[in-house]
């Protein structure tokens, strides 16, 4: 089991949190990280005690800085890239399957690959001093049809293509501004302003957040 994923069950295994903890590469996604989540999300028996998932840095670290670059480099050199969209294209689907909300919770980086899973979450809630970036084209990376026609919907078609060919970094205010994020706070308030939030979210029953996520998802 990788010790780059933490799986901590809370407020009596109402939430599942989720966080990275890959801290020397900011939270960057590996392909281990990739499988074991998908893994752990994929196991319906477990999943099903949960009213919440949280996707988060470890120890108030950086959300993600992206796909490791590492493992790119060795899928690349191996002629074999479409091996870690693959992997993520597999979490992706687990992610946007689950019956219950998802949220993610965003600090200083939320970059790339992290950007990408933060998005296919139902809230997303940040720190104003995260930066957010897609530096897919400065990197010479191609972006998997699936996940543009993802992002196609989720973004502002103007603006997607603004921070895709320009690989440029936004502040948490222009990520709100563009509806992108739900909201964001100061630092200091975002681990109060969020257990509020979480708190109204498995409050509700169960079965009335799946019936409106089946809705709201398609």
């Amino acid at each position: 089991m990788s010790s780059n994923i933490i799986f901590n069950e809370l407020y009596e295994k109402k939430i599942l949190k989720i966080e990275f903890n890959n801290l020397s590469k900011k939270n960057a996604l590996n392909l281990e990280m990739l499988e074991e989540t998908a893994s752990k999300l994929s196991q319906s028996s477990f999943i099903s005690q949960f009213k919440c998932i949280v996707f988060t840095g470890t120890k108030r670290s950086a959300f993600s800085s992206g796909a490791d670059l590492d493992d790119v480099k060795k899928l690349i050199n191996k002629n074999n890239i479409n091996f870690y969209h693959k992997k993520m294209n597999n979490l992706l689907k687990i992610i946007t399957e689950l019956k219950i909300p998802v949220v993610s919770v965003i600090r200083s980086h939320c970059f790339g690959a992290g950007f990408i899973l933060a998005l296919h979450s139902d809230i997303l809630i940040a720190a104003e001093s995260a930066l957010f970036c897609i530096p897919a084209s400065k990197l010479n990376i191609k972006i998997p049809k699936k996940q543009i026609t993802y992002l196609q919907k989720k973004i502002n078609q103007s603006f997607f293509k603004d921070i895709i060919l320009t690989s440029r970094k936004f502040k948490a205010s222009e990520a709100y501004s563009q509806n992108i994020i739900n909201a964001y706070v100061k630092e200091e308030k975002l681990d109060n302003f969020t257990n509020n939030y979480l708190n109204e979210i498995v409050n509700k029953e169960k079965k009335i957040n799946a019936f409106y996520l089946n809705l709201l998802r398609n």
